[in-house]
């Protein structure tokens, strides 16, 4: 494999988890934009602490170290991220992404059925590199459904696209809300090209990661936003009408009193009718005429 864009390339058949691997590696001296990838990882990593495994040859699972910005929240890191991941989705696959705050990737579920699934999500880590902090990215992408799943109901949504660990083994299944790209797009997606062209992405938005986010980062996730307009319900700041996500990489809400909340961590759920009206004709697209489209 030769991903254009890594100035040093780690492949692995099997692997517990290529940012468990990235942050050993960058403290050992790793240059920015190393890159760890494998075929398999038996226990990644999502979002706050949750553990999902990745099946063999069913996607991509990669992990980048980032430089990191000088200062500022690390929020904006995952932000640039989910974009660089986003826009590398478009660019392959040619299908649509939104993005849900904090870190997931969303994607119609195939072309006759517009209801999202999450085709993949961010974590983000800190490392220690020469002293000095760097960011180890970690991106997992669904490709294509594992030989003998089945979808089925999920006892966790949040655990994110990957197989559940107790439900590994003849009762194995995926979880509800997993989306496939080559499901989305009706034809077989080269891990290759992904892996290029989203580092290539990242060496676009995340070297280094901004401080800010600057207007154009801005636009590229408003874009995309899933939860912009919705009502929400966040475990760190109740229901109210999400507004969009600030500079600063918060989530910003107002609640039933009308008050600005701008939440910097946390699980968000959609309430009401949720994201399917958003893609499509029927969303109302908040795109440029030279955005992508269904």
């Amino acid at each position: 494999m030769n991903i254009p864009g890594a100035t040093r390339l780690e492949i692995h058949r099997r692997l517990e988890s290529t940012n468990q691997r990235l942050l050993e590696w960058a403290r050992e001296g790793a240059p920015f934009f190393a890159v760890v990838v494998a075929r398999e990882q038996t226990r990644g990593r999502g979002r706050s602490g949750s553990h999902w495994i990745s099946a063999p040859d069913a996607g991509l699972w990669i992990s980048v170290l980032l430089p990191p910005p000088p200062s500022g929240p690390p929020g904006v890191a995952s932000m640039a991220v989910g974009v660089a991941a986003a826009r590398a989705i478009e660019s392959v696959a040619g299908v649509e992404v939104g993005l849900k705050w904090p870190n997931d990737l969303l994607i119609p579920s195939s072309p006759d059925r517009p209801e999202p699934g999450k085709v993949g999500g961010v974590l983000c880590e800190v490392a220690t590199r020469a002293g000095s902090p760097v960011i180890v990215a970690g991106i997992g992408i669904n490709l294509r459904r594992p030989p003998n799943v089945e979808s089925g109901e999920a006892a966790d949504q949040e655990n994110g696209p990957g197989l559940e660990d107790r439900a590994m083994g003849k009762d194995a299944h995926l979880l509800a809300g997993a989306a496939f790209l080559d499901e989305a797009t009706g034809a077989p997606i080269g891990l290759e090209r992904l892996a290029g062209t989203l580092v290539e992405e990242l060496r676009s938005v995340a070297n280094p990661p901004p401080d800010q986010a600057d207007e154009s980062l801005l636009v590229a996730w408003h874009e995309r936003d899933l939860l912009e307009g919705q009502e929400v319900s966040c475990t760190a700041g109740g229901v109210g009408v999400a507004r969009g996500v600030g500079r600063d990489g918060r989530l910003e809400m107002t609640d039933a009193q009308g008050r600005l909340r701008r939440i910097q961590g946390g699980t968000v759920r959609l309430l009401g009718e949720g994201p399917p009206a958003l893609f499509g004709s029927g969303g109302g697209d908040k795109r440029s005429p030279e955005g992508i489209h269904l």
